[in-house]
């Protein structure tokens, strides 16, 4: 596949994973079952049977050696990362993996990405959540966080059977753009 970005149903931009190996390596196994554990999709591209994924390979290092395994996400190429590296990488490209949680004695719910937060805050009245403020952190901005950040809010406060309403304007911005939750969050 040469898209660089898959779109799921619910129209959010995924990077696509692909895993350069060789079918008999070990370390070839071990990235598929970190992978199959983390529930990503990937792609697995045989270098040792398959001549043009050799050469894909190849093209991504400038000693054009066959180096693997090699995981690709999107733009972004590790060579045989430690477990926590490559998790760091799936989380900052793929936000839609990372697990939202609903601090209720805070009143938010947080995205935690490599110890930084990114978080919806809320007030409760008259039984209705206000949405009141997002934010994520500096150096995590413009990856598409912000936007992964409102959708699960939306899915986890229903799922939770809150009413809302939007009065940050990002919160808002996010609501309107989605006919779905355009009818739902206030």
């Amino acid at each position: 596949m040469h898209n660089e970005q898959l779109v799921t149903s619910a129209g959010r931009n995924i990077p696509e994973i692909k895993l350069y190996g060789a079918g008999h390596c070990h370390k070839t196994d071990y990235y598929k079952s970190v992978l199959e554990e983390a529930g990503a999709s990937y792609n697995f591209l045989d270098v040792v049977k398959n001549e043009s994924h050799a050469k894909e390979l190849r093209n991504l290092y400038e000693n054009r050696k066959l180096n693997f395994p090699t995981i690709t996400i999107g733009d972004k190429k590790l060579r045989n990362p430690p477990k926590e590296v490559l998790f760091k990488w799936m989380h900052k490209k793929i936000p839609s993996m990372l697990t939202l949680k609903h601090n209720k004695g805070e009143k938010k719910y947080t995205l935690d990405i490599d110890g930084e937060e990114a978080k919806v805050e809320y007030v409760l009245q008259e039984g209705k959540m206000f949405l009141t403020h997002s934010e994520v952190p500096y150096a995590l901005r413009g990856k598409g966080i912000g936007k992964e950040l409102v959708l699960k809010t939306f899915e986890k406060l229903t799922e939770e059977g809150y009413q809302a309403v939007a009065v940050c304007s990002y919160v808002k911005a996010i609501k309107n753009r989605d006919r779905h939750w355009k009818g739902i969050i206030g």
